[in-house]
């Protein structure tokens, strides 16, 4: 946990500021020296703190300095678009080919035209065109050699849009208009099996489908996070409820299908210090054969730091677990810090971790029914009564923790507040949820032949489906479920969120300040912020 402030800090320092890396190495190492004395001296904690954290802030400087992207000159971005031949490893199909031949995703520039604006090494977002006479699919892990147009992506400040995404994840040009295809490489064979696996989890999702439904559209972009299979307005209407994270293979996925695969082993009695070697496999191959988008590989290194700690024996710990996973993405791939999706996922994860759980043990202990009553006198009415408190104080806790974390970024970088995300999300997130476990155990089933079966789930799912895609239209009428404020002040969403996040910390010191008025600080400061930028952006 300590090592991610300073390993964050670095990455940021060498996004805009360029030094030597042989000097901030040589200074990572005297800190670092310094902290082990410390340490070892058992002199004042702020001494070692200080110095480590000034130690990996160098060291993280420097790894920035080699592994970032070259940001282009700003006079690049405004000159007009060129022809350029490019190289290019696929490294995401976002979208596979359509009817028009053409297919979209993200490559690596291997190599390019000396003229061309986009080095080696760079990304690009590609929309490429393949021959009619051939039957080529883009599949992730080809090289491909491409003629085609460079367009310099800009966009405004604040503006929330797919470039806006693009250039958040350094991605500055988009290569269009192709022409001549070779191809270099083929995709490794592991590759090819995921996209047919893909694609025929597709039709398995679809088995059963009447002809006229429209959530078969809902069903795949949930389970194999395919959103282009939604329609503008299907994504519209998610978009603005606060409800599009159900269809990003992100946390919630990972989670219930690690929850299906520990349960499945356990039923066929495998030890549970052996199930982190079947079920972390298997759990990847699911990532994979999704697409391995970033949040997908983001949810599934943090559910392999958790689960693997079952296998080794160690206290478990989700913010131990949750801090690893981010600085062994940040290692992975360091230019994941300024993705929202990165900023979000983790936020809010924290959030829930730091202020949802506390808060949701505090509201028990408060309102928990009966709590005069010993339990084992209870009726089997108090019981139930009891349960559904229980599960609905849980709901709301952990609902209210990620609206509040994640309402700063939303209004300064979307444009709006749903406060009527804290209580759809509450309604939805156990329709999702068997949903997904629904949709993993008919697609285990389709793969062994048993197809039947997998079109009986998913009626299941429909059902479940058509109850969360009739929430989230009532919810759109309700006055009030969404605010739109345009053009709030970014720096307002980042301060709000430093400050949220610190007055967590300071509230996990001590957990009996969650049993006092003490808890009530976190909210308020971000209810206050976020008017004081509503209030700033208004006049």
């Amino acid at each position: 946990m300590v090592l991610l402030p300073g390993m964050v800090a670095g990455l940021l320092l060498a996004r805009h500021f360029n030094a030597p890396e042989v000097m901030l190495l040589a200074g990572a190492v005297t800190l670092g020296v310094l902290s082990l004395i410390a340490n070892r001296l058992r002199s004042a904690a702020w001494v070692w703190l200080g110095s480590f954290i000034l130690s990996t802030t160098l060291a993280f400087w420097a790894y920035g300095e080699i592994r970032l992207p070259e940001q282009p000159d700003a006079r690049a971005l405004t000159m007009p678009e060129r022809e350029a031949t490019l190289t290019l490893e696929i490294e995401r199909v976002l979208n596979p080919i359509n009817q028009f031949r053409k297919s979209s995703g993200i490559a690596r520039v291997k190599s390019a035209t000396p003229t061309s604006p986009v080095q080696r090494g760079a990304l690009v977002y590609f929309r490429i065109k393949t021959p009619e006479a051939e039957t080529l699919e883009i599949v992730r892990g080809q090289k491909l050699q491409v003629t085609g147009v460079l367009y310099p992506i800009i966009v405004e400040v604040g503006e929330d849009s797919f470039e806006s995404y693009l250039k958040a994840i350094g991605i500055h040009y988009r290569f269009e208009r192709t022409s001549e295809l070779t191809v270099l490489k083929a995709p490794a064979a592991f590759d090819r099996f995921c996209m047919q696996m893909n694609e025929r989890f597709q039709e398995y999702l679809r088995l059963g489908a009447p002809a006229d439904t429209h959530l078969t559209k809902i069903y795949v972009a949930m389970l194999l996070g395919r959103k282009g299979e939604l329609t503008d307005e299907q994504n519209d209407r998610f978009r603005m409820t606060g409800t599009m994270h159900f269809f990003a293979i992100s946390g919630l996925h990972i989670g219930v299908i690690a929850t299906v695969i520990a349960q499945c082993l356990m039923l066929i009695r495998v030890p549970r210090h052996l199930s982190p070697f079947i079920g972390l496999p298997l759990l990847y191959l699911y990532v994979e054969i999704t697409g391995a988008s970033p949040s997908a590989v983001r949810a599934f290194i943090m559910a392999a730091f958790f689960w693997a700690s079952y296998a080794i024996v160690r206290q478990r710990s989700p913010i131990g677990a949750l801090a690893a996973s981010a600085v062994a993405v940040l290692i992975i791939v360091p230019e994941q810090l300024w993705s929202l999706g990165f900023q979000l996922s983790y936020i809010v994860v924290l959030s829930i971790l730091l202020f949802g759980i506390p808060l949701y043990e505090a509201l028990g202990q408060r309102y928990r029914p009966y709590k005069l009553l010993p339990e084992a006198n209870w009726s089997s009415q108090q019981r139930t009564i009891a349960w559904l408190s229980d599960k609905l104080l849980l709901l709301f806790a952990i609902s209210f923790s990620a609206w509040l974390a994640s309402t700063p970024l939303s209004a300064g970088l979307f444009g709006f507040i749903a406060p009527g995300a804290i209580l759809l999300n509450m309604l939805l997130v156990y329709l999702a949820a068997l949903t997904i476990t629904g949709g993993v155990i008919g697609l285990s089933f389709a793969t062994v032949g048993l197809t039947a079966l997998c079109g009986f789930l998913n009626h299941s799912a429909w059902v479940c489906l058509a109850a969360m895609d009739n929430l989230v239209r009532a919810n759109i009428t309700i006055p009030g479920s969404i605010i739109h404020c345009d053009q709030f002040p970014q720096s307002i969403s980042y301060l709000t969120v430093v400050g949220f996040l610190s007055i967590l910390i300071w509230l996990h010191q001590d957990r009996m300040r969650f049993k006092t008025r003490a808890v009530l600080i976190a909210p308020s400061f971000v209810i206050l912020m976020v008017g004081l930028g509503y209030l700033m952006h208004a006049l």
